[in-house]
């Protein structure tokens, strides 16, 4: 920068008296531009002396020097690579403008030699304008011995090399980068030569299972030079893998008829990116097509069409053409199933009778279907699943209900469904669009009703004890009575007495009621007795005195049940709907011990009975807490707000709803990314808001007139005596 103005201001001195120019003001200028750079001198001396000066002061020698030989190639060698950089990038953007240019231009003049690299150098073309960011793995056919590396590198590797030919079998070999020149740069990151079958399929496997951890590839490119074998396509399609790297397919075949046979290939169903390249020969020359399949076409079976042709003497490429489209983008209006089961505010439907399939009634998943179809171009049925149960795994490892039906493919999808590890070994899911956890509603704490309040100063303990003690007191005096008797004939007394047994309840018990004991026993065991009894007597009735008068003056009402614990403790039942889902498997197959206790005693009923039993007030519904206040405010609150039901405080099991799809369905993309719009756009949270009015205008319809006014009267009756109403 600075030789730079050196130079300019050199040039112009010479320019000024090379023209003669010796006019005042042309002077002037010159003193001022000689003076600017006689300062810019000087500061530059002055930076750099105080620079070695703090130096110094905080650094050793050797450190000093490195610092200031770095301030000096900042200061001057900056602007000179600044200015090589520009000129290379620009460059570089020049040549990659064509596909041809960069790939063919850059390593070769003309395209190679003999039909077996030709199809790997065209491979190797499409691979890197197609997939440019996936790990390429080539998959040779037996008969093959090719010439792997550039064409103009003299190193072939042919049958005859077996030290050369293949990668290790057990081994990955992934490039660090990816170089634009250079003659030994490979056609693939990993060659795989299946000579040996189970040899290649382990090696296949273990880029399945390990790829995602030890590299930054987001997907696979197979190149093979034949259709590939019949043993290794399971290990390439393998739908029950857990990885989420893409796939790509480019395969080369001998004519159009065997690229057909592959590319229909039912195995390949849900294999979205497939091509075919193939030889076309004319009189002249020999030209090769690339062939697609498209999944989804207005017939309704899948269609082979041509995507690209290379053209050898031209050597030209059409860029512009897509082999590997988004096929997911348009159903072209097919009509695809999908299956649930009611679930408030997530599905509401109306039955037909004598048929699985149902009609639609306001809900969040199906506002989010009809999105998602009007998007995609499709239409749908919802159906039940046959055994009405949300699914639950079965003794032979298959799911049950809605599980079920989208794990055998008896549906494209399922709605609203939990996400558990359990079934994702089964079914793909979509992202989670809602977080929803478990808990149970159970009616509010009532007061007791006043007949109840006689019971309540003593336990149900205390009650039975005491009465234990009467009729023993009733006995015991009986047997006094008589042992005085006796004792009195044979000494012949005349102060004997007996008493009958109705003599001794009514004496016994009267002394509860403040009674007068009339006839004491004269003997002393007698007498004693008696002491003790009165005492107990008025213990007992004072203690129920004066408990019964509080429990008159301050209504009982029993503490709320809000956990897990209480509600085991607590004399209530409780239960889960007989639809059984993923809280079925919870308490089913937890080793908690509170869930297991739980499970023993659970029943099952369906919601609508389980409402009604929580009504009743001996009852708890577990349940997924939006549907149970959904159902509480919609259902069982009255006019002014008020709900004689309590959902509980405690959460477990916070899981959550995503849309199930078979494993492997290609669709199942594009259908997430348009549910994670509305989910991104606030949607959501609007149509649950909207389905709360719906629900509640729904729920007013409903009631009769009798009924609206009956809730009147009783909130009326609640607001003048400050809640405290018995509803029995």
């Amino acid at each position: 920068m600075y030789v730079t103005f050196l130079y300019g201001f050199l040039q112009l001195l010479i320019l000024i008296f090379t023209l003669n120019i010796a006019s005042a003001a042309m002077v002037v200028v010159v003193v001022v531009v000689v003076v600017m750079v006689v300062v810019l001198l000087v500061v530059v001396v002055v930076v750099v002396m105080v620079v070695v000066v703090v130096v110094e002061r905080l650094a050793s020698p050797m450190e000093w020097q490195t610092i200031l030989v770095t301030v000096v190639m900042l200061v001057f060698i900056t602007p000179v690579v600044t200015t090589t950089t520009t000129t290379t990038t620009t460059t570089t953007t020049n040549t990659r403008q064509s596909l041809v240019t960069r790939v063919v231009g850059d390593l070769m003049d003309t395209p190679p030699d003999g039909q077996v690299e030709q199809i790997t150098f065209l491979m190797d073309l499409l691979a890197r304008q197609y997939t440019p960011k996936c790990l390429r793995v080539m998959i040779l056919s037996r008969e093959d011995g090719i010439n792997t590396t550039r064409p103009n590198n003299k190193l072939k590797y042919n049958d005859d090399d077996n030290d050369d030919l293949i990668l290790p079998q057990e081994t990955l070999r992934y490039a660090e980068n990816y170089i634009d020149s250079g003659n030994s740069k490979p056609y693939a990151h990993v060659i795989i030569n299946p000579r040996d079958p189970e040899e290649a399929k382990h090696t296949l496997r273990y880029m399945n299972e390990n790829t995602e951890r030890v590299t930054l590839f987001s997907c696979f490119t197979y190149l093979f030079t034949r259709p590939p074998d019949q043993l290794l396509l399971p290990e390439l399609i393998d739908t029950q893998s857990k990885r989420l790297l893409t796939r790509y397919f480019l395969v080369n075949t001998h004519n159009t008829t065997i690229a057909e046979t592959f590319l229909l290939d039912e195995r390949l169903k849900k294999e979205e990116n497939v091509a075919a390249l193939t030889p076309i020969k004319t009189n002249n020359s020999t030209h090769w097509q690339v062939m697609i399949r498209q999944l989804l076409h207005p017939s309704g079976t899948p269609q082979v069409l041509t995507a690209n042709n290379w053209y050898l003497e031209e050597n030209k490429l059409n860029t512009s053409a897509q082999i590997y489209p988004d096929q997911m983008r348009n159903f072209y209006g097919m009509r695809l199933r999908g299956v649930t089961l009611d679930f408030k505010p997530f599905t509401d439907y109306h039955t037909v009778e004598n048929s699985r399939i149902v009609k639609p009634k306001p809900s969040l998943d199906v506002f989010i279907l009809d999105v998602i179809a009007e998007n995609l171009n499709f239409t749908y049925d919802l159906v039940m699943p046959e055994d009405g149960l949300w699914g639950y795994l079965g003794p032979q490892g298959h799911w049950t209900g809605v599980v079920g039906d989208v794990e055998l493919g008896r549906a494209n999808f399922s709605l609203v469904l939990s996400m558990t590890l359990e079934r994702l070994q089964s079914v793909d899911f979509t992202k989670t669009y809602f977080r929803d956890p478990l808990t149970f509603v159970t009616a509010k704490s009532r007061p007791s009703p006043p007949w109840h309040k006689l019971i309540t100063p003593f336990s149900m303990s205390v009650w039975v004890l005491m009465i234990m003690s009467v009729a023993g007191g009733i006995l015991l005096y009986h047997i006094i009575y008589r042992i005085q008797g006796y004792i009195a004939t044979f000494s012949s007394s005349s102060s004997s007495s007996s008493s009958s047994s109705s003599g001794a309840f009514v004496k016994v018990l009267g002394s509860f009621l403040r009674q007068s004991v009339t006839h004491i026993p004269w003997i002393s065991a007698g007498r004693v007795f008696i002491g003790a009894w009165l005492l107990y007597s008025f213990l007992i009735t004072t203690y129920y005195k004066t408990s019964l008068t509080a429990a008159l003056a301050v209504p009982f009402v029993p503490p709320t049940i809000d956990t897990l614990q209480q509600l085991l403790q607590s004399n209530l039942g409780y239960g889960m709907i007989d639809a059984k889902g993923s809280e079925y498997q919870l308490f089913s197959t937890s080793n908690v011990t509170l869930y297991q206790q739980m499970f023993h005693r659970m029943s099952y009923h369906t919601s609508s009975n389980s409402m009604m039993k929580v009504v009743e007030g001996d009852y708890a519904y577990i349940y997924f807490k939006s549907n149970l206040d959904i159902l509480v405010a919609t259902q069982h609150t009255d006019v002014n707000g008020e709900t004689d039901l309590h959902v509980a405080l405690e959460h477990f099991f916070p899981g959550g709803y995503a849309w199930a799809f078979p494993k492997g369905a290609p669709y199942r993309r594009t259908f997430d990314g348009v549910l994670w719009r509305c989910v991104q756009g606030g949607l959501i949270d609007k149509w649950i808001k909207d389905l709360y009015r719906i629900y509640l205008k729904e729920t007013l319809q409903n009631k009769t007139p009798q009924e609206r006014k009956r809730e009147k009267e009783i909130a009326a009756a609640k607001m003048e005596n400050n809640g405290l109403v018995s509803l029995y």
